[in-house]
């Protein structure tokens, strides 16, 4: 394992022990209690920020998480999808629905409540990978705030897509097995902690694959280290093994279920295909997931440089005779306090390095790749946010305005220049979740409901309605199946597709053809409306019994493995 100089300014024993509660040192529990106080509120005042500015969604794939896990809620199962998402998201927010069942509904609040407080719980493991990284309390403080503000990992605080606790938990993991400068190797406990993070973390993205490949890696490494005890040394190869066990859990029950170990990579591809035929050439894929980076969070790129100007020009003043007689430098040396960030860093690349190559092999997400990269940018963020508190409490008078200024520059350039480097848009849908809350309060829980389907936005009436086993979509759209004409678009496919699933209620857009077969809308929200279905002819026949009847067809499971 990396152990890096002694930097300036560190905490004698400010690192996270596994013994007592920090560093060994009886009254560093409250200062630490403190910190992860502060940290959780300063990440619930972001999450609510977020919010009051309207943002819900990332993308349709929000809506879908929260639908198959309201399904495994109504009825669980091993593999929630049967598809190439991973497990553990819908065990959690199925689990969590079931058990507020009798209290709360299964309802898209009650999903977006459960990813505002994973939010929070994501913001304290950061805090704490920064105290096991750096050994000092004041610049894991300064990084964790920043790492739970930056605009990404704002917004995925309160989405409920699994990115944010996926990518805690990797740099969890990845810290378990840091040495802190100055500092006692960790102890090897530790790092069963971090590879219990990675299986949790491996069942539920796809990108903390390498992370775990590297983890398993390091810690075979240091088992291998003279000087360890031998109960260390069996710890240490213990957790190489639980790191790999999520991967090879996925993978053996794809040869089960599927009879083929790797049917979530050809998924994956076939529906990328699909989607972005021919795409781009081998040389910009390679270079995707670091160009999503610098134009998604470019005030993380922007600091640093920003740091190192300010830097150069005090010293070079300094060396000029400006200010030969101060008792300290104009600006504190920097590099060896960002040495412990070296090792987490190559991890990082090596994850990034290992998804452009998947990318160029089509088993990437389809969209927005910035969130693939969350574990780099977190731990750019902790940099960040620890060189810049340490260039501000080391700098003289006039590098700290110079500084200040400069960092006025690297934010306004943000903000200007963000919404015109930013290729996709977040997708609130509000006028589909806005007509699934009114089904939801006008109609009978048990209604059959049919749903037109546009796009993907039918899955965010299907989470506002919060009924898995009621609703049914109108058709498919997955791009790998053969087109299907919208039921909606005239009365007779209509009034088919509605006996068939023995439809009550229609929520669809409002347009001639429904209201010619359903007549007046019973609510209309935006362009969307619900009906109540005509009851169909009697023709002697009996009736479907429900489980005769279409179900639910899953949500297309690939567009963002």
């Amino acid at each position: 394992m990396l152990r890096p100089a002694p930097a300036p300014g560190r905490e004698a024993g400010g690192a996270l022990g596994s013994g007592s509660s920090v560093g060994g040192a009886p009254g560093s529990a409250a200062p630490f209690a403190r910190d992860l106080t502060l940290v959780a509120l300063a990440k619930a005042a972001v999450s609510a920020l977020v919010l009051a500015l309207g943002f819900r969604a990332v993308s349709d794939d929000d809506f879908a998480r929260v639908v198959i896990a309201q399904a495994w809620a109504h009825a669980p199962r091993l593999d929630p999808t049967g598809t190439s998402w991973l497990p553990a998201p819908f065990w959690l927010n199925g689990a969590i629905f079931r058990v507020l069942g009798p209290v709360f509904a299964p309802t898209l609040e009650v999903a977006r409540a459960v990813a505002f407080a994973l939010g929070v719980v994501s913001a304290v493991l950061v805090y704490i990978s920064a105290r096991w990284i750096t050994g000092d309390r004041r610049a894991a403080l300064a990084g964790a705030l920043v790492a739970g503000a930056f605009p990404w990992s704002a917004c995925l605080g309160v989405a409920t897509v699994p990115e944010l606790p996926t990518a805690a938990l990797s740099l969890f993991a990845v810290a378990s097995l840091v040495t802190p400068p100055g500092g006692p190797a960790p102890p090897a406990g530790r790092a069963l902690l971090g590879a219990l993070a990675l299986v949790l973390a491996t069942l539920s993205r796809y990108e903390p694959w390498p992370v775990a490949v590297a983890f398993a890696a390091m810690a075979l490494l240091a088992a291998a280290r003279l000087g360890q005890g031998r109960a260390a040394q069996a710890k240490l190869a213990l957790a190489a093994l639980v790191a790999l066990a999520g991967p090879a859990a996925w993978i053996a029950w794809n040869r089960v279920a599927h009879g083929e170990a790797l049917n979530f990579l050809a998924r994956v591809a076939s529906y990328r295909s699909a989607v972005t035929p021919g795409g781009d050439g081998s040389l910009l894929r390679l270079l995707a997931y670091p160009a999503a980076m610098v134009r998604e969070e470019p005030e993380l790129f922007l600091t640093p440089i920003a740091i190192a100007l300010v830097a150069w020009h005090a010293r070079r003043g300094a060396a000029g005779g400006e200010d030969e007689r101060a008792p300290r430098p104009p600006f504190p040396p920097l590099l060896r306090a960002a040495l412990p960030y070296a090792l987490p860093g190559a991890v990082a690349a090596f994850q990034i390095a290992a998804l452009s190559i998947a990318l160029v092999r089509d088993g990437a997400p389809t969209h927005h790749p910035e969130r693939a990269t969350l574990l780099a940018l977190l731990l750019l963020a902790l940099a960040v946010g620890d060189l810049t508190a340490r260039a501000f409490r080391g700098a003289s008078t006039g590098a700290r305005l110079a500084l200040g200024g400069a960092l006025l520059v690297v934010l306004f350039v943000g903000i200007f220049f963000r919404p015109h480097l930013r290729r996709e848009h977040f997708n609130p849908r509000t006028d589909e979740v806005a007509i699934g809350r009114a089904a939801a309060e006008l109609t009978p829980p048990a209604a059959p409901v049919l749903v037109e389907v546009v796009d993907y936005g039918h899955l965010a009436a299907l989470a506002a309605l919060g009924r898995p086993g009621s609703a049914h979509p109108d058709r498919s759209i997955d791009p790998r199946d053969p087109p299907v004409r919208s039921s909606f678009d005239d009365p007779a496919s209509l009034a088919r597709r509605a006996a068939d699933v023995g439809a009550a209620y229609l929520i669809g857009r409002v347009g001639p053809p429904v209201t010619a077969f359903a007549g007046p809308p019973l609510a209309t929200r935006g362009a969307w409306g619900l009906w109540a279905a005509p009851a169909p002819p009697t023709s002697g026949a009996p009736p479907a019994a429900p489980e005769d009847r279409a179900a639910i067809p899953a949500p297309s499971a690939e567009a963002a493995p």
